[in-house]
């Protein structure tokens, strides 16, 4: 167990724990697996983390906040850029009791500039807990804010079946390789139309549209790591700059050149 408040659990008396969090490793670096009673949420403001969650993979950019529901084993991992190395943002720890009306799924949500005020001001607590009644009523809002709050459309579903996990991790390490469902279902053992809709009924998508995420995932780590739009593009695969330009923005709400900045 880590102990990042000390020796101590949360408690109802001191309910959630905020930290400031910063590393200058390279990238990928990161903690293996682990588990705690304690919901977290992981909020990065510089660099982009690489969360893996139960069953779903997620990166998160900086306006992104990554939620792990109690006990779910999880992993995370900081990629920073070439401009500014290492990592730079918030985790904040809660007590179950206040982990009611979030999502039993890890989820990565969009934060609202509200909440992010909100943060900005919970930094600043001592010890990084409330310390009166003003503080708690911060808290509150901020949970109420992320509550609603909208989730990421970069988020994946790893299947379950050994043999789909196998090749969804595969995907997923070099989303730019081009094997085609006939070849997958041939190493796979089974038909076409076995592996589409067991892929399907195990992830909510088709093998090219858990291929397309993980594409626009491993690209926002290439941008975020000085890599050009031109080289991202031709190295994830896409035939033309442009089609790659058109569905980041078309998923995202920006491109990829404002995102890289």
């Amino acid at each position: 167990m880590s102990n990042y408040y000390g020796d101590k659990r949360l408690t109802d008396d001191m309910p959630i724990y905020v930290a400031a969090q910063h590393t200058d490793g390279g990238p990928g670096k990161g903690k293996f697996t682990h588990h705690h009673p304690e919901g977290q949420m992981y909020i990065p403001m510089q660099g982009v983390i690489l969360v893996e969650a139960g069953a779903n993979r997620q990166v998160l950019p900086p306006g992104r906040l990554g939620w792990i529901p109690p006990y779910m084993p999880h992993s995370a991992s900081a990629h920073g850029s070439s401009l500014k190395p290492g990592l730079a943002g918030y985790t904040i720890h809660l007590t179950p009791s206040l982990c009611a009306g979030f999502p039993e799924e890890s989820l990565a949500l969009r934060m609202s500039p509200l909440a992010v005020s909100l943060l900005e001001r919970m930094c600043l607590w001592p010890s990084g807990m409330p310390s009166d009644a003003a503080g708690l009523r911060m808290m509150n809002v901020f949970l109420d804010e992320m509550r609603v709050a909208q989730a990421d459309p970069l988020h994946l579903t790893m299947p379950r079946h050994p043999r789909l996990l196998a090749m969804a991790a595969a995907i997923a390490e070099d989303p730019a390789d081009e094997t085609d469902l006939d070849a997958w279902a041939d190493q796979l053992g089974w038909s076409r139309r076995s592996l589409t809709r067991h892929f399907r009924s195990e992830t909510g998508m088709s093998v090219v549209e858990w291929r397309q995420v993980a594409r626009l995932q491993k690209g926002m780590e290439l941008l975020n790591g000085g890599a050009s739009v031109t080289t991202v593009a031709l190295s994830l695969g896409y035939d033309s700059v442009s089609s790659f330009i058109a569905l980041f923005r078309r998923i995202l709400g920006t491109t990829p050149a404002r995102f890289a900045a």
